[in-house]
């Protein structure tokens, strides 16, 4: 039996594409067995879609889609920030 499909929303697109960018971090799926390898391109790519997706849709959001946004985005960004570091040190110590 599977689960039920939610609804087509903005919300919805948001956490789809933040799932993709939070994978690509490297932040498992709580049903994955592994730990993704992180891709900050990737990452960076899907962070930035849903800063395109506020940018674009900012005059026809509720007030709680665009605080969704904010906080998905700001939580987003703080994690790629996070990665940076770690994937420069991986670079130094491969050289």
């Amino acid at each position: 039996m599977s689960p039920a499909m939610p609804e087509a929303s903005l919300t919805s697109l948001i956490h789809l594409l933040a799932e993709q960018a939070l994978l690509a971090l490297g932040v498992p799926h709580p049903l994955m067995k592994e730990v993704p390898p992180a891709n900050p391109a990737a990452a960076r790519f899907y962070i930035d879609l849903i800063g395109v997706l506020k940018e674009k849709t900012a005059a026809a959001c509720t007030v709680e889609e665009s605080s969704e946004l904010e906080e998905v985005l700001y939580q987003l960004r703080m994690r790629a920030m996070d990665l940076k570091p770690q994937a420069d040190g991986q670079k130094a110590a491969q050289s």
